[in-house]
Formats: structure tokens, sequence, C-alpha cells
């Protein structure tokens, strides 16, 4: 018996369409888990390095910022809250806090985000949370967003209220807001303050949220789909099955 094709329209379709699909996923996947494992690696190069002056910090480029430490001294803003809704820790509604901190010899301000506090999921009331005052020394990493998070509408600032609740911390509106009313120049982006420091409070962020293991995890599912859907082809347009059974039953007759 010869190997034959009879191919039928709606599975070469589906296989034509769908394919190239779940290849794509696949391949998309561990590029994901390729950028992790960077994040992730650049992240304990820069965790080992000396920690900087947040004015020696200002003068880098964009995109050398991720990840730098830095420790500054100088003073809270009085009575600045800020808070970064919808921020979930094991499976708890809560808001990240944060205050404007400016080092004392630059006099170069910054966004820091002390950690997470549990907060109302209805918004009926805001946290009350102090601000620390006096001099003092902080230890902090720069934070740098994967992505822009998606918003129906741009955030707008008028008159600042405190405690003010916000949907991005790192947005250009609210920089331009703080600078306006507070009348201070304000570090382009966010400062997290590292876990010994004891002006905070929950400060458990990930480094990355899906691990490249994970990613590598999700690959390997899309590819075995597309080789599913490739055999489910083959065996449908051709008579393949029909060349195995007639292979196997004249082994068994031998």
């Amino acid at each position: 018996m010869a190997w034959r094709w009879d191919l039928e329209w709606r599975t070469t379709a589906l296989t034509v369409l769908l394919l190239p699909v779940l290849v794509s996923l696949g391949f998309w996947q561990l590029e994901r888990a390729d950028e992790k494992t960077a994040i992730a690696d650049l992240n304990d190069a820069r965790a080992t390095a000396p920690p900087q002056s947040l004015e020696r910090i200002a003068r880098l480029s964009p995109d050398e910022l991720a990840y730098r430490q830095t420790e500054v001294s100088g003073y809270f803003y009085p009575d600045v809250v800020i808070l970064l809704d919808n921020q979930i820790r094991d499976g708890r509604y809560g808001v990240d806090v944060l205050g404007v901190f400016t080092e004392q010899v630059s006099g170069l301000s910054a966004l820091v985000n002390r950690g997470w506090v549990p907060a109302d999921p209805a918004r009926r009331s805001l946290p009350e949370v102090d601000v620390p005052a006096g001099l003092m020394t902080l230890k902090a990493t720069v934070y740098v967003p994967p992505g822009e998070p998606y918003l129906l509408r741009d955030e707008q600032f008028g008159d600042l209220q405190w405690p003010l609740l916000v949907q991005q911390a790192n947005g250009r509106a609210l920089r331009l807001a703080l600078e306006e009313q507070l009348d201070l120049t304000l570090f382009p982006r966010e400062l997290r303050l590292e876990p010994e420091q004891s002006a905070g409070f929950r400060r458990d962020w990930p480094v990355i949220n899906v691990s490249p293991q994970k990613h590598r995890g999700y690959a390997l599912q899309w590819f075995t789909m597309a080789a599913a859907l490739l055999l489910f082809f083959v065996f449908r347009s051709s008579n393949l099955l029909d060349l195995l059974r007639g292979k196997s039953g004249s082994n068994d007759e031998a």
C-alpha cells in the first residue's frame, strides 16, 4: 500500500490557521523566559554593588536606573501620604504607602515606597498612615516598571489632598503635580525601601512576577498542542493509520 494524501478542507484550514499561532505562542513564552532571566540577573548584579547617592544616580540615563541601590539622608515631607491603589497580597486588597523624601545635601526629592498595608476594598475609608519625622538615612532600590499600567483614562490632579489615592506611582502627571504644589524637583522613578529599614511596612515585592521556569512550562504546553494538531492533521488527511495497521497485521501473520 502506497502513501496517499486525502486533504479535507476544514481540517486543512484549521491546521493552517492554528499551527503558526501555537508555535508563535511557544516561542513568545521562551522569549519571556529569557527576559525574566535577564531581569533577575540584573537585579542580582546591582544588589551587590555599593549604594550611591540619589544625586549621582539621577545623572544616569533612564536605561541604567533599574535596581540601582541608593542611600539617602534627609527628611520625609510632612503630611504627604500617597496610596497606590489595587495592590494585592495573599489575596487581600491593600495599598502601597509612598511619601516624598528630600535628600539633605542635594535637595533632590523622590517618591519612596514604604510598603504595603491592608485597606478597605470598597474604598469607603483610606488607611491612616503616619509620616516619619526627623533626619534619617534610608536605603532603597530604584524601581522601573516593566511597562505602563493600563488605565481607562489618564489621571488628572488639581489641588492635592492627603492621603492621595493614585493608580500609578511612576506617572508623569503625578510627578508634575507634586513638583508644582510642593515646589521641589522630583527624581523620575519610585524608590522602594529596603526590607531592613524601620520606616516602612510590608515589603516583599517580587523581582519578577512569573518565573522563567513557568514561562518555559507554558512554552512546552503550546509546542505540545502544536504537535498534537500536526499529528491530527497527518492522520486525518492521509492513509498513514491504514499503513500502520497493515504493517502491524503483516507482523502478526509472520
